[in-house]
């Protein structure tokens, strides 16, 4: 297993890449080195990952955000395959021990002997292997990054390593979502504020150079409005253009290098559900869902993503930014998300021994012996609620069980509907690996920061196309200083326990929040 590994380039920059794009999967940060390493240290999270990714790949896979999920799942594919591998081995050999006990070459006490031998001998080699992988694959190499590398995998094919590619990046145009929230993958909600604002003209007067209102903006001694200008039309596609190309510019691109936001990546993207009904499907096979992208609902938004990774992207912060015009009403939204870093149990991987020497394999051995009576039951009782533990048969039809909503109907009349198949992702490889606690102070500062950051630039850059238009802009400077001061003084994002948290208002939801004016 260690041998077959393939070694994924890291992606090179395009030169002539627009601001807005396609985003790049990222899989030689150190964020996809610790999910990798996750799935040999944690039996739940590898289960998760395959069945998110595996067992159900009629889902579209959730954009990944820092990191690639294709050697996440070659590597959970390769620890489990390495589990089968020793029961497989611990099965044949103890069939061959009761073959021998029955025709009378061993005693029955030798047999049983030979059985716990067995059972502690495979789990042994399992923890070497394991610990190998972890020591040479996936630890931090001083000098040098994670090169992405992957083992091969019967199951891992091309096809699928296509599929996760192209859905994970979700190419900029569009998302689909199977939950309740459209922004899947991008974890916790951190900060959220609407607001609506009237698109008239700017008032006429002697300072017209001058951004907002002037002496001449107020009413005349008639009491009369002042003459205002007329609006510039302008499209919401607009509006997001311009966004996006000056927030690249002033936070990368034409920013002092010392003030640039490396880690900064702005995309447009749209959400849609991916809920369909299958006529005269039970049980679909993955070729009857190919190409089936109906959207029952209509729910298509658009929104430009800002996203600021951080922490060699262990840390993401991103902020959904959606406008809407309705008549002369402009609709703003903001929701910032952030992926707080992987678990602290994933970095065991970085103080994990150099090499294994004979001190450490003899402490492997003794450990593996205290440790097989718990292993096995544990084992049994994940086999006993359903687990496979040996690939379907060939000769049976590959079908995709789809869970179906539950029926109340009188006659349990659901049992003859057709299958209603939700395709969208719920949930990521990344999400499913995050922390509940920030394990650095300054990680926690930082998302609060970046957050302030975009949020501030975001306003002053509507604020100047709003001007370039003619708009008057009292309401949105009084909106913009509402905004900004009901933060929460930098200190509601997180509780004094250090968990985030989901506060679900237009603030962070801690101690004292309240909520933000945007809606007000």
């Amino acid at each position: 297993m260690a041998s077959d590994f393939l070694t994924v380039p890291a992606p090179s920059p395009e030169p002539d890449r627009p601001a807005v794009g396609r985003p790049v999967a990222d899989a030689t940060s150190n964020a996809t080195r610790l999910l990798c390493a996750g799935t040999y240290l944690d039996p739940v999270y590898r289960a998760g990952v395959i069945r998110e990714l595996l067992t159900h790949r009629y889902r579209v896979v959730a954009p990944s955000y820092g990191y690639d999920a294709v050697p996440v799942l070659a590597h959970a594919l390769a620890a489990r395959r390495l589990q089968r591998i020793r029961l497989a081995v611990f099965a044949a050999g103890a069939a061959l021990t009761f073959v021998l006990m029955v025709t009378g070459a061993l005693s029955g006490f030798t047999a049983l002997l030979a059985v716990l031998w067995l059972l502690w001998v495979t789990a042994f080699l399992r923890r070497v292997v394991t610990l190998q992988t972890l020591t040479r694959r996936l630890a931090p190499q001083a000098g040098q990054g994670f090169d992405g590398a992957y083992p091969e995998h019967p199951e891992l094919t091309p096809q699928l390593v296509d599929k996760i590619r192209r859905e994970q990046t979700s190419d900029g145009t569009v998302v689909r979502y199977g939950g309740y929230k459209p922004f899947v993958g991008a974890g916790t909600p951190v900060r959220r504020w609407s607001n609506a604002e009237l698109l008239i003209g700017a008032p006429l007067g002697v300072f017209d150079g001058r951004p907002g209102a002037g002496p001449a903006a107020a009413p005349g001694a008639t009491g009369q409005e002042p003459k205002r200008k007329e609006v510039v039309p302008f499209t919401v596609e607009e509006l997001t253009a311009y966004v996006a190309d000056r927030m690249t510019a002033r936070l990368r691109a034409q920013a002092r290098p010392a003030q640039r936001i490396e880690g900064l990546a702005v995309e447009r993207s749209t959400f849609t559900t991916a809920v369909t009904t299958l006529r005269g499907v039970a049980e679909p096979t993955p070729e009857q869902l190919d190409g089936d992208w109906r959207d029952v609902h209509d729910t298509g938004r658009n929104y430009l993503c800002i996203r600021v990774g951080s922490w060699d992207q262990e840390l993401v912060t991103t902020a959904f930014v959606g406008f809407d015009l309705k008549g002369n009403t402009l609709h703003t939204e903001f929701y910032s998300y952030v992926l707080a870093p992987i678990r602290a149990s994933f970095q065991l991987v970085d103080r994990l021994p150099a090499a294994l020497d004979e001190r450490l394999l003899l402490k492997l051995a003794w450990h593996t012996l205290r440790g097989t009576p718990h292993s096995t039951v544990r084992s049994a009782a994940a086999k006993a609620a359903g687990a496979q533990v040996l690939p379907r048969l060939p000769w049976t039809k590959e079908r995709i069980r789809v869970p179906q909503p539950a029926d109340t109907s009188e006659f349990g009349l659901g049992r003859y509907a057709d299958a209603l198949l939700n395709r969208g992702a719920v949930t990521s490889v990344r999400e499913m690996a995050t922390s509940p606690h920030f394990h650095v102070f300054f990680q926690e500062t930082d998302t609060i920061k970046y957050t302030q950051i975009v949020e501030r630039q975001f306003l002053h850059v509507v604020r100047d196309f709003l001007y370039e238009h003619n708009v008057d802009l009292t309401e949105h400077e009084a909106r913009q200083t509402n905004i900004l001061n009901n933060y929460g003084h930098n200190n509601s994002f997180v509780h004094g326990d250090n968990n985030t948290t989901n506060s679900g208002t237009q603030n962070f939801g801690g101690p004292g929040g309240g909520q933000g004016a945007g809606s007000a």
